[in-house]
């Protein structure tokens, strides 16, 4: 499958956001998954995750998500995405002129986005879900930010080291 040129990372290939949901739903196969997953912390409502992968081109991640738990409202800095829910059920929330919009996604179901793209992902169901996670270039910067007034504010930036060589 050919790949796109990043916008972001001269002259290094990148996955496309369709790319990478048929990438996601491939590990997202595997039974193991949860056996991946770092031991449960002290705190029951926060997020377990696991990077599966990371090269600059292409970085996977499996979340568990108990109940309650959220995202808060982020970007991706440059990178496209896609995820692709495991078990469970996840709700995508997003500002579209002003108005909040929530989009439900259940076992198998999958999200894309490009670069630019700013949600909030959280489990609003009852049991824990589990999702993979595909970015491309990998995620090495993200913005937070809050929700006020109706209108997204930046409330901080997160960002990462350089990748291992492999």
């Amino acid at each position: 499958m050919p790949l796109a040129r990043s916008t972001t990372l001269p002259g290094v290939n990148t996955f496309t956001p369709i790319q990478l949901l048929r990438v996601a739903r491939l590990f997202a196969g595997d039974p193991d998954l949860p056996e991946l997953l770092p031991a449960r912390s002290d705190d029951p409502d926060g997020r377990r995750w696991h990077q599966l992968a990371e090269t600059h081109h292409l970085q996977l991640w499996v979340i568990e998500w108990p109940p309650g738990a959220s995202t808060h409202f982020h970007d991706h800095g440059g990178s496209r995405g896609a995820f692709t829910v495991v078990r469970g059920a996840l709700t995508e929330r997003q500002l579209v002129r002003g108005e909040l919009h929530e989009r439900r996604l259940r076992e198998g179901e999958g999200r894309v986005f490009g670069e630019g793209h700013v949600h909030d992902v959280v489990n609003t169901g009852d049991v824990a879900a589990l999702s993979v996670h595909a970015y491309s270039p990998r995620l090495d910067q993200m913005t937070h930010f809050d929700l006020v007034a109706g209108r997204l504010e930046p409330s901080g930036v997160e960002q990462r080291g350089p990748v291992p060589s492999f």
